[in-house]
């Protein structure tokens, strides 16, 4: 197999995904399922609180400009694309839902929050060198996960709310992994990394 034949499958593959990401984004939001808030312990309140407050315009402008310069000090020609179309993607896509949403319950709504730590997440994931790979897959998963938490409790999030943050999260990281694939160095790296239990999915899409 080629490499442009093989650039072209990874290519259709998460083009597919991202089209999947939007039906069922569209599905979530026409059915509207019955579901309630997510019950935690009122004590991680405090703690929940001063996460959420954290994740702010400024502070993501400011990480999203940080792995901008990332990109190009690693020299990926496509890269501060691929960081820019995902993080403000993401969050505009979040932002647009729940504006025209605005008349469904907010446990169905994504969180802000949500979508912004993990595009923020999937960015770095997407320009930092392979050495680094396995340890921010780890560590992101576990910042993702803490801040859902804090995000359901602070902010009454559902279920279906965070699902819909995730499904707009991987509809603009198939989006923006696609980029990449056409990034020179990118594509080399792509080649040569090793497979990960945190990172195998994405080689098969």
């Amino acid at each position: 197999m080629t490499e442009s034949t093989s650039r072209l499958r990874h290519s259709v593959r998460r083009l597919a995904f991202a089209a999947a990401g939007v039906v069922a984004l569209c599905a979530l939001y026409l059915i509207r399922p019955e579901s309630s808030g997510l019950v935690l312990p009122e004590a991680l309140r405090p703690v929940a609180e001063p996460v959420i407050q954290a994740i702010d315009v400024t502070t993501v402008l400011a990480a999203t400009v940080v792995l901008a310069i990332v990109a190009a000090m690693r020299k990926l020609s496509y890269g501060m694309a691929a960081v820019l179309l995902l993080c403000i993607g993401a969050n505009l896509t979040s932002a647009a839902v729940r504006a025209w949403e605005s008349d469904a319950p907010s446990v169905l709504l994504p969180s802000g929050h949500v979508v912004a730590i993990t595009a923020l997440w999937g960015s770095a994931l997407l320009v930092s060198a392979p050495r680094f790979r396995p340890v921010i897959a780890g560590l992101g998963f576990a910042v993702v996960l803490g801040v859902a938490g804090a995000a359901a409790l602070v902010e009454t999030s559902g279920i279906f709310g965070l699902a819909a943050s995730l499904i707009i999260f991987a509809i603009w990281w198939a989006l923006a992994s696609t980029l990449m694939l056409y990034s020179p160095v990118a594509a080399e790296r792509e080649e040569r990394r090793p497979d990960t239990a945190a990172i195998a999915f994405s080689r098969h899409l």
